[in-house]
């Protein structure tokens, strides 16, 4: 019996251990940053100012990502 492979083979966890460290705390600071901004009234300054950071690290984590994807 033929087994089917996997069609994209995974990275292995050791080579790319630095961006998942950065990649996870991005997210941890993306999640205290959207805190920050539920604290705030909706109007305020700070928290016109807070929403785009966010927005930052999100196309940071992403960037993370696809340099990942390319080393496979």
């Amino acid at each position: 019996m033929i087994m089917a492979r996997n069609a994209q083979p995974s990275t292995p966890p050791l080579l790319v251990w630095h961006q998942n460290a950065e990649i996870g705390r991005l997210q941890a600071e993306r999640e205290r940053l959207f805190e920050r901004i539920r604290c705030l009234k909706p109007n305020a300054h700070k928290r016109v100012e807070l929403t785009a950071r966010p927005r930052e690290l999100t196309n940071r984590q992403l960037m993370l990502q696809i340099t990942i994807g390319e080393r496979l």
